[in-house]
C-alpha cells in the first residue's frame, strides 16, 4: 500500500479543531458536537477608493489605491472543494456523532453494554482484557478508572517505592508524567511507608500463617502466589493493613502443581520470600466507582471477570462455567477491586509500584518486555501479524513491520478510536480507515510498499503515530 499525498481542504482542518474541543469537555451530549460542512468562499469586492477630507480620517475608512473612481475589481469565482474532501468531512461527522451516541457504561466497574467484543488487550496495560473460550468472547478484566489512568510503567521514570521516596525526600521537580503535585507525592510516601512496615513485620510466611493468611495455593508468574486474610476482607481501606501478601518459592523456581497451605497457622510446605502485597475489596464495601484510596493518580485498580480458579492445580484458567466446574475449579463471575503494591525491600518493581506485575519476581525478566508477554489474541488475530494496543489514548506497540504483513490494531481503551491514514491537517481515508472502533473491537492494515506511513484518530487529533514498512 502507498500512500498518496492531498492537500487537505480548509474546512477538513477546522472540523478537526472543533472536534479536539469537543473531546476536550468530555461531553457526550451529541448536540453538543458542532457538525463540519463544507463551504465556498469568495474574495470580498474591492471598493471605491474614500474620498480625502480634511481632518483626522475615520478609524474604519478605507486605504485609497491608486485604481479610477469608477473601476470596480472584478469579484473572484468561489472556490470549490473537492468531492473526496467533502466525503471525508462528512464521514468524520458521522464518526463524530456515533461516538458522542456511545453508551459507555456509567460505573467503572463495569463493561459497555450492547456490544460484540472480539478478544484482545494485556492484563496491566490495557483498561479491558477480553479472552475467547469455547462458548465465545466474555470481558475477563477492567482496570483503572473510566476517565483515563495514568500508568508509571517505564523504567526511566520513578515509579517504583524506592524512586517515589528518593524523589520525595530529594525536593526535587516531579516528572510531569506523574500527574500528583508535591504534597499529593509526600501523602503517598506515607502511605507506602506504612504499607512497608506492615509488609516487613511478616516477612516470614510463617508469621503470615499465624496471623490468619491462607494461600491460594497458584504462584502466577512476575507476581507470586496470594495469601488471603478473609477475616479483613470487609473492613474497607487501610495502607496499613492490607488484605493480601504476596510470596513466591525462595528458591526462584516456579511450581510444578499447587502450593501447600497454612495448617492450624503453620507453612508446611517449601520456604517462601516475601515479594509484596495487594488489596481487595468488594464493590459493596466500597462502591462501583473506582476506589479513591492510594494519594495521587498512580493506583490503578482492576477487577477479573469469569476468571476460573483451579487451587488444586495451582493455576487460573478462562473456562465456561459448566467446564471450569466440571474439572474442579471455583468459578467467579467477578472479584471485588484489586491492587498490587510493591513495597518488598527486596523486589523493589521498575515497572511501577502498583503495577500488575513484577519484572523481578520469576521469572525474571528485561521491564520493557512484559507487555509483549502478556498480551491476549484470538482467533481473529491474522496470521503472522504484529499488534498494536489502543489503550491510554495511544498507539501502542512495535508499527514496524514487513511488506504483506498484516498490522492489527485492537482498541482495548474506554471509548471509541479511528485508524485513520494521513494527519488531523491531511487526512485521507480513502487509503484506509477503520470506521468507528468501539471497545473490543479490531482492524488490520497492510502495506505493500516499504516507507513510512502516518495514522492518527479522528475523534482525537492528538493520537498520531507512524508505521515503519521495512524493505523487502
Amino acid at each position: 500500500m502507498q500512500r498518496t499525498t492531498r492537500r487537505a481542504a480548509p474546512a477538513v482542518l477546522t472540523g478537526l479543531a472543533l472536534l479536539a474541543a469537543a473531546c476536550g469537555t468530555g461531553s457526550d451530549d451529541a448536540a453538543d458536537q458542532v457538525p463540519i460542512t463544507p463551504s465556498t468562499t469568495a474574495a470580498p469586492p474591492a471598493t471605491d477608493a474614500a474620498p480625502v477630507t480634511e481632518g483626522p480620517p475615520a478609524t474604519d475608512a478605507p486605504v485609497a489605491t491608486d485604481a479610477p473612481a469608477s473601476t470596480v475589481a472584478e469579484t473572484a469565482p468561489p472556490t470549490t472543494i473537492d468531492p473526496a474532501e467533502a466525503r471525508t468531512i462528512e464521514q468524520v461527522n458521522e464518526y463524530i456523532a456515533a461516538a458522542a451516541a456511545f453508551d459507555q457504561a456509567g460505573a467503572d466497574v463495569q463493561f459497555p453494554q450492547g456490544l460484540t467484543f472480539a478478544a484482545g488487550g494485556a492484563p496491566g496495560y490495557s483498561r479491558y482484557v477480553f479472552r475467547e473460550h469455547s462458548e465465545g468472547v466474555v470481558p475477563t478484566l477492567v482496570e483503572g478508572p473510566i476517565d483515563g489512568t495514568v500508568r508509571c510503567q517505564d523504567a526511566a521514570l520513578p515509579c517504583s517505592y524506592r524512586d517515589l521516596k528518593e524523589l520525595h525526600t530529594s525536593g526535587a521537580d516531579l516528572p510531569a508524567a506523574l500527574q500528583m503535585n508535591a504534597d499529593e507525592l509526600a501523602t503517598l510516601v506515607a502511605q507506602l511507608d506504612e504499607l512497608n512496615a506492615f509488609a516487613e513485620a511478616h516477612r516470614d510466611v510463617q508469621d503470615a500463617c499465624a496471623a490468619g493468611f491462607v494461600s491460594d495455593r497458584i504462584q502466577t508468574p512476575n507476581m507470586g502466589s496470594h495469601f488471603y486474610n478473609i477475616d479483613t476482607i470487609g473492613n474497607g481501606f487501610d495502607p496499613g493493613e492490607p488484605e493480601i501478601l504476596l510470596y513466591a518459592k525462595a528458591d526462584g523456581t516456579l511450581p510444578d502443581g499447587a502450593l501447600d497451605q497454612c495448617e492450624d497457622g503453620v507453612w508446611t510446605g517449601e520456604p517462601m520470600v516475601l515479594v509484596g502485597t495487594a488489596f481487595i475489596i468488594p464493590p459493596q464495601v466500597i462502591g462501583d466507582d473506582h476506589p479513591d484510596t492510594f494519594a495521587g493518580p498512580l493506583d490503578n485498580w482492576h477487577i477479573h471477570y469469569n476468571l476460573c480458579r483451579g487451587n488444586a492445580e495451582g493455576r487460573d484458567s478462562f473456562l465456561p462455567k459448566s467446564q471450569c466446574e466440571a474439572q474442579g475449579g471455583n468459578f467467579s463471575e467477578a472479584l471485588g477491586w484489586m491492587l498490587h503494591a510493591w513495597v518488598a525491600d527486596d523486589f523493589d518493581n521498575q515497572l511501577g509500584v502498583f503495577s500488575m506485575w513484577n519484572s523481578t519476581i520469576t521469572p525474571v525478566l528485561d521491564p520493557d518486555t512484559i507487555r509483549e508477554y502478556r498480551e491476549v489474541r484470538g482467533s481473529d488475530f491474522p496470521e503472522g501479524a504484529e499488534q498494536s494496543l489502543i489503550a491510554d489514548f495511544l498507539y501502542s506497540g512495535e508499527l514496524t513491520v514487513a511488506p504483506g504483513q498484516p498490522l492489527f490494531f485492537n482498541n482495548v481503551d474506554a471509548v471509541p478510536h479511528t485508524v485513520t491514514a494521513g494527519t488531523p491537517s491531511d487526512p485521507d481515508l480513502d487509503e484506509f480507515d477503520s470506521g468507528l472502533l468501539t471497545p473490543g473491537t479490531n482492524f488490520a492494515v497492510t502495506f505493500d510498499q516499504p516507507g513510512t506511513y502516518s495514522l492518527f484518530c479522528t475523534l482525537h487529533p492528538d493520537m498520531v503515530a507512524s508505521v515503519t514498512v521495512t524493505g523487502s
